[in-house]
């Protein structure tokens, strides 16, 4: 380190000396002509001062850059005292103590005490350069930890704003699942009314007159339809639907709907469809999907009562592990169709926004909305293995994204026109079923068909029936009965009567796979429909 001792001894040869003496020992000085440059010189890299006593007169200055000196500093000062000097006593003592650090040499000097002297000041100035040197390290070790945890505190900001995120998913998707259990739980005993509504129906119709008497009847089936309608909605939402999917062109799909969506959106509404070449064919039911669209292009045609733009597009979309995006959070990894159908009406208010999907939440004045529309969208992607996100701006219009499995099978085509179908007769039908009303009319409807019927009202009297040995050509059977279900039902009885036929009546249940013949057939059924499945698992 450089030393740098100044040095203010104006009387005689007093600086020349000092200089000499000290430099002896290696230490570079700088003498100063008066106070003014004196001060002039002060620095940070001053080492100390050798002042004479008898140049002591204004120090205002010198008193002011000491009192200013940084907390690590406190400046080494060597004072020559004089004999005679005009201060004395306490007052000269209080003196030298405000200028801090003094060591004081009476004279004559003798070479070795200024040396000590200066050799001491400037020990304790190198310890206050050290003492800088660490409070620069502390200081800029604490600048790095207020930086890390600066930067820990905006990463735990940003993992409790993603935990509060998803918490508040989570809590959406347990109320959506606990909606979904009411609804479909609500939508299978709906189910079981109107089956016995349709089955007594079925079989008084050929005894209801013309007239008045036959446009009531029309009128009673109309009503069951609408029904039927409104819980395969409440299923969709509770993703209990019997979904039938099948690889899909969207292509052909979404072009064959074209017609359909003009006549419903009224000539104010300009209708773009794009539908790129190539795209993965999807692994949907058609009708559900069908359904979907005209729900969502409805909301859109009543969010723009004064006419605007609606375009559906279709693309491929790709999720990660960890999703990314807009893509919904419960999406699995892997390659989607994604159909988005976009509007250009008067939006969704936020405060709205985490309610669309309930079931019978509407907007719309009573009697012009079920609230089931965008429930049942939402249901019937889940349940296709997809997910639906919405994007929507109040004034600017809203973007619905359907996000649907993708598949490599290739695209079945449409079912053709199915032939009417002769009912059996003479054959024996175990009916199994919990529910009194509807086993009475689906008993009366069976019978109208020809075949004879053996009722049970559970599965446990089924099976008894079997053991007893009575000849029975097929099983009928409910799934959703206490005890045992549908499923166990055919079990046992295949247990005691291997391949026999069964039909599995079910308004939302998944069933297992029993092979070729089981049938499944939503309720409420038709007489034809059930003649139909009948007819397919009896043999000739």
């Amino acid at each position: 380190m450089r030393t740098s001792i100044l040095v203010l001894a104006p009387e005689g040869r007093d600086a020349e000396v000092i200089g000499s003496v000290l430099g002896e020992i290696g230490l570079e000085t700088q003498s100063c002509l008066d106070m003014a440059a004196l001060c002039r010189s002060l620095g940070d890299e001053t080492t100390a001062l050798v002042l004479s006593e008898g140049a002591l007169g204004d120090v205002g200055p010198l008193a002011a850059w000491l009192e200013g000196q940084p907390p690590w500093s406190d400046l080494p000062i060597v004072i020559l005292t004089s004999r005679g000097s005009r201060l004395a006593g306490r007052g000269r003592q209080a003196f030298f103590q405000s200028l801090g650090n003094v060591t004081l040499l009476d004279r004559p000097l003798h070479r070795e005490a200024l040396q000590s002297a200066a050799q001491a000041a400037l020990r304790s100035r190198t310890r206050q350069y050290r003492t800088r040197s660490h409070l620069d390290q502390i200081t800029q070790a604490t600048s790095r930890l207020e930086e890390r945890v600066a930067d820990r505190t905006r990463a735990l900001q940003a993992e409790m704003a993603d935990r509060r995120r998803a918490e508040t998913a989570l809590l959406q998707a347990q109320k959506m699942e606990a909606l979904g259990q009411l609804t479909g739980g609500v939508a299978h005993d709906f189910n079981n009314l109107l089956q016995g509504i349709v089955s007594c129906l079925a079989v008084l119709e050929p005894t209801v007159s013309d007239g008045t008497p036959r446009q009531l009847f029309e009128a009673a089936n109309r009503s069951i339809e609408r029904g039927a309608k409104l819980t395969q909605s409440l299923l969709s939402f509770a993703r209990r639907q019997m979904l039938m999917p099948e690889a899909t062109d969207l292509g052909d799909l979404l072009s064959g709907m074209g017609p359909l969506l003009e006549r419903t959106l009224g000539g104010q509404i300009a209708v773009t469809i794009e539908v790129p070449p190539g795209l993965p064919a999807v692994l949907i039911d058609r009708a559900q999907f069908e359904s979907a669209i005209l729900n969502l292009v409805i909301n859109a045609r009543d969010a723009m009562p004064a006419g605007g733009r609606l375009s559906m597009t279709a693309f491929v979309a790709t999720a990660g592990r960890d999703g990314g995006g807009d893509l919904p959070v419960e999406l699995a990894p892997g390659t989607y169709v994604a159909v988005r159908v976009e509007d250009s009406g008067s939006g969704i208010d936020p405060t709205v926004m985490p309610h669309v999907f309930e079931p019978f939440f509407t907007t719309k004045p009573v009697g012009e909305g079920s609230g089931l529309g965008l429930s049942m969208v939402h249901g019937m992607a889940t349940q296709s293995g997809g997910g639906i996100h919405i994007d929507s701006t109040p004034g600017a219009g809203t973007a619905i994204t359907l996000y649907l499995p993708s598949t490599s099978t290739g695209t079945a085509m449409p079912d053709a026109p199915a032939a009417d179908v002769e009912p059996g007769a003479g054959r024996t039908i175990l009916l199994v079923e919990d529910d009194a009303i509807v086993r009475m009319g689906t008993m009366a409807l069976l019978e109208n068909l020809g075949h004879q019927v053996i009722e049970a009202d559970s599965g446990e009297e089924a099976l008894a029936v079997l053991s007893d040995g009575a000849e029975i050509d097929a099983l009928v059977t409910d799934f959703a009965m206490p005890g045992m279900n549908g499923a166990a039902v055919v079990r046992g009885a295949r247990q005691l009567r291997p391949g026999i036929p069964a039909l599995i009546v079910t308004g939302y249940a998944d069933t297992p796979d029993f092979g070729e013949a089981v049938r499944l057939l939503r309720k409420p059924f038709t007489p034809h429909q059930i003649a139909d499945c009948l007819s397919a698992i009896l043999p000739e």
